[in-house]
């Protein structure tokens, strides 16, 4: 590391970066993070979209890579002026999320709250990584299975995440009547229990008659049913009398006068406006999506349409176990997983936007940001900078990683990043 007059300066190391250097080339940097992000500010300015940070959560162990034991003071003067740092290198419509444990959680919010602001905190959002299994299953009270992201805007009326869907297992249980005769005229559509409707297609009189034949097969084939004949497959919803037009609340009043009818009031732009009985009729089928593995819309719309709904701020579907192969490196008890990258990506990010991680590790958000067409600086003090990212980012780029996102995306290298010391 060199330096001039406006502060210490990292160097390009020509005999460890991969491919010819670029303006705007991506970059491995190993060096103090607070040091290495206020040159960025020097070079780069304000141009990231997303700062992922994934400090030490402060639990009291010492690692083989690093010390996780100070004090809460120590800790937190640690991560302030990497906070304000991270915060002066995001775009106006930028977000900083911070991965953490409930050690550090509540003051970490505090300071948070103080550098960007209350009013910009996005979410925090709860992240499941494990089971209450194991060893962890011994102890008394609550287990610990779950890490917390704070997710903080740098302006919350410029931030503007892309809207994210996962896919829900099995049935919706609110969705439980059928529409026996969906092609006849509406006023007279028949309503059945769907338990009935799955029974008697697959020959049973009734449907605890199929629920005792089929056992434990039973929801599968009840889901399995409901999702292809979504179009029929309805529950009923109360109506927001003050929230709909004057026409709609004259059909409400209507169809409770007439509660054996289906009644239709068709708007432009909206969907129509089905009752029975003064409820709403709500069809399955405005619940399948046909979604991408990262959870956006497919815009082809090729991919398979499944029963999808809004990603909320509890993650449980993201896998933690069989991380190991995962970029051909070993980072015990500290890799996070590619899936987990991937999702808050889509969720903040588009092709072609800088991403930085200024606790790189094994160099996870690097790796995931390259596969998805992101640019990305990385930053990681310690000696595994060069001895585990390094490496992987290298395959990666020669293509010669077929682990984690690879499996379900198209790349084939070509990748080319600086290493800066």
């Amino acid at each position: 590391m060199a330096a001039d007059a406006r502060g210490p300066r990292t160097t390009r190391d020509p005999s460890l970066s991969v491919g010819a250097r670029r303006a705007d080339e991506c970059r491995l940097v190993q060096s103090d993070n607070l040091v290495a992000m206020r040159e960025l500010e020097r070079t780069h300015g304000a141009r990231f979209r997303l700062a992922y940070l994934d400090p030490p959560f402060n639990t009291g162990r010492v690692f083989s890579q690093y010390d996780d034991a100070r004090s809460r003071e120590a800790w937190l003067a640690m991560m302030a002026p990497r906070l304000h740092a991270a915060r002066a290198l995001l775009r106006d419509d930028g977000v900083l999320a911070v991965e953490i444990d409930d050690t550090e959680l509540g003051p970490l919010q505090v300071l948070c709250d103080e550098i960007f602001g209350s009013r910009n905190r996005v979410s925090t959002i709860t992240v499941v990584r494990s089971a209450a299994t194991g060893h962890k299953a011994q102890n008394a009270g609550p287990v610990h299975v779950s890490d917390f992201i704070l997710l903080y805007a740098k302006s919350r009326a410029a931030f503007s995440p892309t809207r994210l869907f996962r896919e829900r297992a099995g049935a919706d249980p609110a969705y439980r009547t059928f529409i026996v005769d969906r092609g006849a005229p509406v006023a007279s559509w028949r309503y059945v229990p769907l338990a009935r409707a799955v029974a008697a297609h697959a020959g049973f009189a009734t449907g605890s008659a199929a629920k005792r034949s089929l056992g434990e097969a039973w929801p599968a084939r009840q889901a399995a049913f409901a999702r292809a004949h979504a179009a029929s497959v309805v529950r009923f919803a109360q109506v927001r009398v003050e929230a709909v037009s004057r026409e709609a609340q004259a059909l409400v009043a209507r169809s409770r006068r007439e509660p054996d009818r289906t009644l239709v009031l068709e708007r432009p732009s909206r969907p129509a406006l089905v009752l029975r009985g003064g409820n709403r009729v709500l069809f399955l089928a405005s619940k399948l999506r046909s979604l991408l593995p990262d959870g956006t819309l497919d815009p082809t719309e090729a991919a398979p349409r499944v029963l999808a709904e809004p990603l909320t701020n509890v993650w449980t579907d993201v896998p933690f176990q069989g991380l190991a192969p995962e970029g051909g490196v070993a980072f015990s008890r500290n890799k996070k997983p590619e899936r987990l990258l991937e999702r808050l990506l889509a969720l903040t990010t588009a092709p072609g936007d800088w991403v930085l991680d200024p606790f790189l590790g094994s160099g996870t958000t690097a790796a995931v940001a390259e596969t998805m067409g992101r640019r990305w600086i990385g930053i990681e003090q310690g000696d595994h900078a060069l001895s585990l990212a390094l490496p992987r980012l290298a395959r990666l780029a020669r293509g010669e990683d077929a682990t984690g996102l690879r499996r379900s995306r198209e790349y084939t290298g070509g990748g080319t990043f600086g290493v800066y010391r």
